[in-house]
């Protein structure tokens, strides 16, 4: 007999890895595929397809600006960024033309076509300027930049600083390249252009109707050094004065501080339009805001990050501290570069001070190193932020699982969050987050990219080389994450590393694509009256991670089968974060006596979509059993070792008398399970009757792993269980020496590795030269270190890891070359 699921079943895989770099157009296949590498980047002419091929890239740098800056619509398919300006070329080949003298010009590249575009080029007839900091808006119709060209010559005098803000809807959107609408305008103007815009990144929502620029506050009196934050609302008219106004927050007067100041800067809008958080050196939340202080006098008042609820009507509660202490104070570090979630529940940020969030910190005397937090507004998680809400404050930047937290020992910068607050991307110049440490780390904004995933406490890093293991050098900056987070675009100086191709040279565009595991598990709905609709049956898909799942489409391809959707989440949709699930709610109606199946597929929609898909299938005829609880789901496991016995109670429903003369475990991962214990099989069970059943989880493998436990009667009946675990590798790496001489090499052996599984080893201190071997088919391996005659002597750690991420440590002391004792035989020192 068919019967209810009283419980979820949480069924997944193993989570996709960080690893495995490729050039664009050589894209994941699937759910769980490996993730890719692609390169941006512009060529000699305005139209480049790099789909499929190497692209030498000596051409393309130009001092610091050239290929920098790039932002990913929300599906992860367009990118725009910055680069040098490419001479025109004819047929032939050949340079025609003189280059105009910009340095930066603005390029759209479609991952999924590979054409990269310069939407920014100079119209015929105007004064060549450089256009800078592109952001694409979450929808990807529509590019905000800052540039120097008078792109309107009506409202534009190209006078001043030239500086502007300008938006232009993309061609693939139904724009036109060159056709682009001034955004800013002086107050009382008419809509003329500033012309002194601060040159930095604008902020946009997802349709960028909604558009946020920095500039001078000349509204206030010699105020010069001072700066303020527009919001610009497109759906009003350009002459009317409220198109264009100031944050709230933002002071009425004068500073007239023993400090300096520089006002308010760093805006980002959430998706929704609903939220506007940014960087603010006076006290923008109080009722009459007014100038903070700061820690010297004569030095600069300290930044904080707020928020502004732009659908708040009440003035004296819209603004919110973010970056507040315990106490409700103020962070004495203070806290810059905000960024903020799709509806501004969740706000990251960064900050200095060890006050915010209790974890032990890098001893520091003066300047602390910036770390990276998040502030999740709703703390409750009832899915709105209101006053029950106290807001949790938590460390980014610390090392994952540590307890207590343990802070990175270096700055950590430019945070980035997904649009549903699930995966914070950011920049790193911390040695002790990742086990295996930078080679080295860049000056500037530079450092390594790693990706926290909230939920699961991840801290990922994802500039590796094409080992998918050993870290490239850490000169990459400015991450962006696409909605889901499972695309990822910065700037780097070593895409040669990232991609193994030597040409490749310069500061380039990289994106990066991690799908999420998905797994949905088959499930057999045993046996049901022909003609009759049976009860509802769950089952579940799981999201191993590391990056969100959005399913769009639900299907079964078999009638018998009736999806319910007011009862499946699958359905709503919603987001699925890495570790979250979805459900889809079934019945089936059997139109004859027999076994049927179908296939059942949840799926995404658009630009790099995955589905999962599982059989579902059950019998007509006359239910005879019910087993309670209608799933098991066991505990983590060791992989290769046995966990508990779960039972389950095997009841009598009909009202003869039956026998169980069969115990199957079937599925995907059907040899994870044994049954251990039963006392049903070959025994009469009377109506009313019970017996019971226990099984036992070995992983074969890490991630999730589901069965199915079937039990059949003599006549025929099926009555089926769903069985499921998660496997875990513990791996273990062991050396045979303690302390090991340059020059010479030593055995180190793992074990509770993947099995047939390539592991990398390497000095996690500061990686040198890194060997690889294979484990056996019980994951195992056994492989000699040779020690390089120049290897950094002192105590040292040897890693072992795989791409997937499971990683073991030893240490072993290194002793010099020229710390070595030298000397003939037979001669002694006295």
């Amino acid at each position: 007999m068919s019967r209810r699921g009283s419980s979820k079943h949480m069924l997944a895989a193993s989570s996709a890895v960080l690893a495995a770099a490729m050039l664009l157009g050589a894209g994941a296949g699937g759910v769980g595929a490996r993730p890719t590498i692609q390169l941006l980047q512009a060529d000699e002419a305005d139209v480049v397809d790099t789909t499929g091929v190497t692209i030498a890239s000596d051409s393309f740098g130009v001092g610091d600006i050239a290929g920098a800056h790039p932002t990913v619509s929300g599906d992860g398919r367009y990118v725009v960024f910055q680069g040098s300006p490419r001479a025109e070329v004819d047929e032939a080949g050949e340079v025609v033309g003189e280059a105009d003298g910009r340095l930066s010009t603005v390029y759209l590249t479609d991952r999924e076509t590979g054409e990269t575009t310069e939407i920014s080029p100079v119209p015929e007839g105007l004064r060549p300027g450089n256009s800078v900091f592109p952001v694409i808006s979450g929808d990807g119709c529509v590019a905000v930049i800052v540039t120097e060209i008078q792109l309107d010559v009506f409202r534009d005098d190209d006078t001043g600083s030239r500086w502007d803000v300008y938006r232009s809807a993309l061609p693939h959107c139904g724009g036109s390249i060159g056709d682009w609408e001034l955004i800013s305008t002086r107050d009382d103007s008419g809509g003329l252009a500033r012309d002194d815009v601060v040159v930095a990144p604008a902020a946009v929502n997802r349709s960028a109707t909604l558009i946020a620029y920095t500039h001078p506050a000349d509204h206030l009196y010699e105020a010069g050094g001072v700066n303020t934050v527009s919001l610009v609302d497109l759906a009003v008219s350009v002459t009317d004065p409220d198109r264009s106004r100031v944050v709230a927050g933002m002071p009425a007067d004068t500073p007239n501080t023993v400090f300096t100041h520089q006002g308010i800067d760093q805006p980002v809008i959430s998706d929704d339009g609903t939220h506007l958080a940014y960087r603010s050196d006076a006290t923008s939340s109080d009722a009459v805001p007014g100038w903070g202080t700061g820690l010297v006098d004569g030095g600069p008042a300290t930044t904080q990050v707020f928020l502004w609820n732009l659908l708040e009507p009440d003035p004296f509660l819209a603004v919110q501290l973010v970056s507040a202490v315990p106490d409700g104070s103020p962070a004495v570090g203070g806290a810059a570069s905000p960024d903020i979630s799709r509806d501004g529940t969740m706000v990251t940020f960064t900050s200095s001070d060890t006050t915010l969030v209790p974890a032990q910190y890098p001893t520091c005397t003066e300047a602390c190193p910036t770390q990276v937090f998040l502030l999740d507004r709703d703390s409750n998680d009832d899915g709105v932020v209101d006053a029950d809400d106290v807001g949790e404050l938590s460390l980014i930047s610390s090392i994952a699982g540590s307890d207590p937290l343990v802070a990175g020992t270096a700055p950590s910068s430019q945070p980035s969050i997904s649009a549903d607050g699930q995966l914070v991307a950011f920049v790193s110049k911390a040695t002790n987050l990742q086990l295996i440490q930078s080679p080295g780390i860049g000056g500037g904004d530079d450092g390594e990219i790693l990706v926290a995933e909230l939920d699961r406490g991840a801290l990922t890093r994802i500039t590796t080389g094409v080992d998918g293991v050993v870290p490239t050098p850490g000169v990459h900056a400015h991450p962006d994450l696409s909605d889901t987070g499972r695309t990822t675009v910065y700037d780097s100086s070593a895409a040669t590393d990232l991609l193994g191709d030597a040409a490749l040279g310069g500061r380039q565009i990289i994106a990066k694509s991690s799908p999420p595991s998905l797994s949905l598990a088959d499930a057999n709905l045993g046996t049901t009256i022909v003609g009759l609709k049976s009860d509802e049956w769950y089952v579940a898909v799981l999201n191993d991670g590391p990056a969100t799942f959005q399913p769009a489409e639900v299907s079964i391809d078999n009638a018998q089968f009736e999806l319910i959707p007011d009862k499946s989440t699958c359905t709503l949709g919603a987001s699925v974060p890495a570790g979250g699930s979805c459900t889809v709610a079934l019945a089936y109606t059997p139109s004859r006596t027999g076994s049927t199946s179908g296939v059942l597929t949840v799926s995404e929609v658009g630009f790099d979509a995955v589905e999962t898909s599982a059989v579902i299938s059950g019998s007509g005829g006359e239910p005879a059993l019910r087993i309670e609880p209608g799933g098991i789901d066991f505990p983590p496991v060791t992989v290769g070792e046995a966990g508990i016995e779960l039972q389950v109670d095997v009841s009598n429903i009909s009202i003869i008398p039956t026998e169980v003369v069969s115990f199957d475990i079937s599925g995907e991962h059907a040899s994870d399970f044994v049954v251990y214990s039963n006392n049903c099989i070959d025994r009469p069970l009377n109506p009313r009757a019970y017996c019971s059943v226990g099984v036992v989880f070995i992983p074969t493998d890490a991630g999730r792993r589901t069965a199915l436990l079937e039990l059949t009667t003599t006549s025929g009946q099926v009555t089926t269980a769903i069985i499921a675990g998660d496997g875990e590798f513990a791996p273990v790496v062991e050396l045979d020496v303690t302390e090991i001489e340059a020059g010479r090499e030593f055995m180190a052996s793992g074990s509770q590795y993947p099995a047939n599984t390539e592991v990398t080893v390497v000095f996690g201190d500061g990686p040198s030269s890194a060997i690889t071997t294979v484990t056996d088919e019980t994951g195992h391996f056994s492989v000699p270190v040779p020690v390089a005659t120049t290897e950094r002597g002192g105590s040292r750690t040897i890693v072992v890891q795989t791409t997937s991420g499971a990683a073991a440590s030893a240490p072993v002391e290194v002793i010099e070359a020229d710390q070595q004792w030298v000397g003939m035989p037979g001669f002694g020192l006295g």
